[in-house]
């Protein structure tokens, strides 16, 4: 049977590359590719060639212009007239199209949920919800202050009342979707698909890479300071309110020429980069799934974290532990003894390809419809 789907998010991969937009991105290429109708909502982006197109066989609707990226963070929080703006225009834009089978839309930052449900019970679609991270009012209040993040709560719980139906992308976030508002959800990962492995070699280079948005709690200050306590060097990836800060530390830590700081790559570009490294060094305070974790495995390259690491407890056991209080000498140690480390990585890329590929996409959905 024929299913025609619908994803929303206002932002949207490769335009955008992010965690979740890529995870999204692969989930609705496998059914686009099992030949079912695919439509995405998202907002136009520089690069997209028009507000209504098809890429890879999936049908994109832009619901106004996004904001620049360099105008996405506002005092290090992100800036709500982004999702404000989108949650406003996507119901004009929704309810011009014949009924979906469903309607899946990520959950953050929560206020296109309510004009998605509102639309979805008009039409009697089936309107599923993925959570990617949940938050307790203490994180709340400390990313928006004691009033701010009781706000910040409420919606999240009113959001969590929109309907049944919940996909998780990790154990762990099923886990605090259910405690903190009593939910059950399908857990589905969907981080990789294996026709995006490139087996050709790639020359390693002594050098380390980190990947993420330059914001405190992603802690690329800690990387630069385990680089300045070794002999390797590092390249990192991303934008953010931090870019400046961190720029400013490598200098003061006298690793300037050993930190490439680069502010974003092409898919082919980025792997390249990933597999040229010695391993990903993952020191992020917060973090969902971590696509980006899963798909430096998936090319076969080691990944490092620290004991505080926020990962999922099944993602985080497939990773490198480093010992906090000496970095250095553990980048050291792996730099001297890479082929132990190396093989390590060969087995994590075997269980990442069997258990977090969104060529499952179809069973998972097709659950939500019997």
């Amino acid at each position: 049977m024929k299913l025609k789907l619908a994803f929303a998010y206002d932002s949207a991969y490769p335009w955008f590359n992010g965690g979740i937009e890529k995870r999204r991105f692969l989930i609705m290429q496998a059914l686009a590719n099992a030949g079912h109708e695919v439509h995405c909502f998202t907002m136009l982006r520089e690069g997209m060639p028009s507000k209504e197109f098809s890429y890879k066989g999936i049908r994109y609707h832009c619901c106004g212009v996004a904001i620049p990226n360099s105008k996405m963070y506002v005092h290090g929080r992100r800036n709500i007239r982004w999702p404000l703006k989108y949650a406003l225009m996507l119901p004009f834009k929704l309810i011009k199209y014949d009924n979906f089978d469903l309607i899946d839309a990520d959950a953050f930052p929560f206020l296109h949920l309510f004009t998605i449900s509102l639309i979805a019970k008009l039409k009697r679609i089936r309107f599923i919800v993925t959570w990617h991270e949940v938050w307790s009012l203490e994180y709340w209040q400390r990313y928006l202050g004691k009033v701010g993040g009781v706000v910040g709560y409420f919606v999240e719980y009113l959001a969590s009342k929109l309907t049944k139906d919940f996909i998780s992308n990790s154990n762990e976030t099923a886990k605090r979707l259910y405690e903190e508002f009593g939910k059950k959800s399908i857990v589905f990962p969907a981080a990789v698909s294996s026709y995006e492995f490139d087996a050709r070699h790639v020359k390693k280079k002594d050098q380390f890479i980190s990947i993420g948005r330059l914001v405190p709690e992603k802690r690329m200050d800690m990387v630069l300071r385990a680089i300045a306590e070794s002999d390797a060097s590092a390249k990192i990836i991303g934008i953010g309110p931090e870019e400046k800060n961190l720029k400013a530390l490598a200098k003061d830590l006298g690793i300037e020429k050993r930190i490439k700081f680069i502010r974003r790559l092409s898919p082919k570009r980025l792997f390249t980069s990933i597999k040229e490294s010695r391993g990903l060094l993952m020191f992020s305070a917060r973090e969902g799934l971590s696509l980006i974790t899963l798909e430096a495995m998936m090319l076969g390259v080691p990944v490092f974290i620290v004991g505080s690491t926020s990962l999922p407890s099944d993602v985080k056991k497939l990773c490198i532990t480093l010992d906090e209080k000496s970095l250095g000498k553990s980048i050291n140690e792996v730099l001297k003894n890479y082929r132990e480390y190396e093989e390590k990585a060969k087995k994590a890329r075997q269980v990442v390809l069997e258990r977090y590929s969104a060529d499952y996409a179809l069973q998972v959905y097709e659950k939500f419809l019997k």
